[in-house]
């Protein structure tokens, strides 16, 4: 035997046994990338997630009490002795808010006036139902301490301010309810940019998505104002409760309807911090609103949005001059202020109407940040004032005092010390702006000699 042959042989791996070793090795390699990977993304959402919560960000889990239910005459109303804490998406604001026994937003007020207070029932949409700031700041209270000092004696601002509310349910409002409080002045608030829209039938219901949740006034041939009937259907069943805003309400009875990812986002909501952070912002998207909301991973709100016109309905009202739809709006709402007027002086009270301006008349980046979303109304003839101009000028030709608040406010906004007038998101008055109304209704109440009793 050579030296060769007496060599201890060198160590081999066989070939099988290598062939298994990498069978059995690279399912744990991809497992482990894997794993990283998923741990690379999660960890910074882990770290968003807690600084979220540290910070305090994100609004609170539980959702807005739920204060309205429907109703056979005004579409819907407050649930009496409901409330709580509200809160915005976008942690603006906290205010709590009770329902009185006869369904306002206000504290307990009679029919009677045992103390003979001078009493302004104000009339109102959510600028008056004022969900984002306490009582003691709205406009209505704020006025009424006003009056108080200057009249030098009892006064009473009820809050008949319904959020959604149109001219028309405020209308017949008073008729039905309102004239109880024997007021000695009604303050109709309108809000230049919706109110139109939310009086004629045809409008509204194409601004929300097709779904209808009142009874319209229409006009017959000759102009003659035709009340709308009464649902019947909603006075006999057993009143349901509006879960959010009467004009955002999501309902999924349907299993079948029930959007496929609902369910993730209600959880979502309920354990994510980072989640209630970013969705109201990617709800503001109109394009991610319309590709991902009919799925439900956006929440209840953004399955409503993706059905709404992707132009907002309420910003055609500054086309000058109107097209033929917000004509017929124009008047159907002229005739609707005619009757309360004619309502509210039977009765020896006095009409006082308060226009509400928008934020986007008010402050020039808002309108622009308005048209760069909406690319298709930058080729129509818009005039933001145009509006105001229309009932100013019926308002005067009808002798119905009126103040436009739309001047005070672009006045106020326009100096560097003035505190902002309305939420940035919400859109709303804030606790400055609700004090600014207040001051100018104060001061027109009393230059116009509305006090006199």
């Amino acid at each position: 035997m050579t030296t060769h042959d007496k060599q201890t042989p060198i160590s081999k791996t066989p070939p099988s046994a290598g062939k298994d070793e990498t069978r059995t090795s690279a399912p744990l390699s991809l497992t482990a990338r894997i794993i990283l990977i998923v741990l690379g993304l999660l960890a910074p959402l882990l770290v968003l997630e807690i600084a979220v919560r540290v910070v305090g960000l994100a609004p609170p889990a539980q959702p807005n009490p739920s204060i309205w239910s429907e109703h056979p005459l005004f579409g819907w109303w407050h649930i009496p002795y409901s409330g709580g804490t509200f809160h915005s998406d976008y942690n603006e604001f906290v205010a709590e808010v009770n329902v009185n026994a006869r369904s306002l937003r206000d504290r307990e007020i009679g029919y009677d006036n045992p103390d003979n207070a001078f009493r302004v029932l104000s009339l109102a949409d959510s600028f008056g139902e004022a969900l984002q700031v306490d009582l003691d700041q709205t406009y209505h209270k704020q006025l009424e301490s006003l009056l108080t000092q200057s009249l030098e004696q009892p006064v009473e601002v009820i809050n008949a301010g319904v959020g959604g509310w149109g001219t028309d349910q405020e209308a017949i409002f008073y008729v039905a309810e309102g004239f109880r409080y024997e007021p000695d002045v009604v303050l109709l608030a309108f809000f230049i940019r919706n109110d139109a829209v939310n009086n004629y039938g045809p409008l509204e219901i194409e601004r929300n998505g097709g779904s209808q949740q009142k009874a319209f006034f229409t006009l017959s041939p000759t102009g003659e104002l035709i009340p709308p009937p009464v649902q019947e259907d909603v006075a006999e069943a057993e009143p349901a409760a509006l879960e959010t805003n009467p004009q955002q309400v999501a309902s999924f009875d349907d299993e079948e309807a029930k959007p496929a990812l609902i369910g993730v986002a209600d959880t979502l909501w309920t354990w994510s911090a980072l989640y209630r952070f970013f969705m109201p912002y990617l709800r503001d998207i109109p394009p991610v609103v319309q590709q991902l909301g009919p799925s439900g991973i956006l929440g209840g709100e953004a399955v409503i949005r993706a059905k709404h016109p992707s132009v907002p309905i309420p910003f055609f009202v500054y086309q000058d001059p109107p097209d033929e739809q917000f004509e017929a709006a124009w008047s159907l709402t002229e005739a609707i202020i005619l009757r309360l007027r004619a309502a509210v002086a039977e009765r020896g009270s006095q009409l006082v109407v308060v226009l509400v301006g928008a934020p986007e008349q008010l402050y020039p980046d808002a309108w622009e940040r308005t048209l760069a979303a909406n690319p298709q109304m930058q080729g129509l003839n818009l005039d933001i004032d145009a509006p105001n101009r229309r009932l100013n000028a019926f308002l005067s030709a009808e002798g119905i005092d009126h103040l436009d608040l739309l001047p005070i406010f672009r006045e106020a906004a326009a100096q560097p010390e003035t505190p902002p007038l309305h939420f940035r998101h919400d859109q709303h008055w804030t606790p400055a702006g609700h004090r600014l109304a207040a001051d100018a209704i104060h001061q027109f109440l009393q230059d116009e000699d509305a006090t006199h009793k």
